[in-house]
């Protein structure tokens, strides 16, 4: 077993149902513990990690308030979890000291901080986080002794949080919803 330590970048894009909202693009970054346990079979070990995760989407939000004409208003909206992958990897041995891997599995997010962000000034428009999310991962990454660098792509399964209006006549059933998918790249140490 090794234990380690992780961190990384975090380039996400935030996509919603309806056009009303736009997401752009913003990085964010990610740190904690990570753990390796092989399992007996050649190649193949199991990681696991519980890593703070911190994102950004710059968000533009079109919209009618009541007694107005439409407006567009742009506001950062902020993300922070706990997030849990658990991935099975496969490693391919370099020599002693070197080996390149794949890796896919199930991530666990658990929303913590401000769960509830006004999109809009006059309040028209909330973003609510999910207590908690699911999503999936599929990777690459080198081992170089102790050192570990991998990039992932990380598909959001399910909604990561909703968008409810005060003026209820401008809700649609469907189409508030939003999750994120995102690139990441990472480095880890062991010890």
């Amino acid at each position: 077993m090794r234990l380690g330590v992780e961190g990384g970048v975090d380039l996400a894009q935030l996509s919603f149902k309806n056009d009303v909202f736009n997401s752009t693009n913003r990085m964010g970054w990610f740190v904690g513990p990570t753990l390796n346990i092989p399992i007996p079979l050649p190649g193949m070990s199991i990681d696991l990690s519980a890593l703070y995760s911190q994102r950004e989407s710059k968000i533009d939000v079109y919209y009618s308030p009541v007694g107005s004409s439409d407006t567009r208003q742009v506001n950062t909206l902020k993300t922070k979890q706990i997030i849990v992958p658990l991935s099975l990897r496969y490693s391919v041995d370099l020599g002693t000291n070197a080996s390149v891997f794949g890796f896919a599995g199930p991530q666990l997010g658990f929303a913590v901080g401000d769960k509830e962000q006004n999109l809009t000034d006059d309040k028209e428009a909330i973003w609510r986080l999910k207590n908690s999310a699911f999503s999936v991962n599929v990777g690459a990454g080198l081992l170089l002794g102790p050192l570990q660098l991998s990039a992932n792509y990380n598909v959001g399964v399910g909604k990561t949080g909703e968008v409810t209006w005060k003026d209820a006549t401008q809700a649609v059933a469907d189409g508030w919803n939003g999750n994120y998918n995102s690139w990441q790249i990472s480095a880890a140490y062991y010890f």
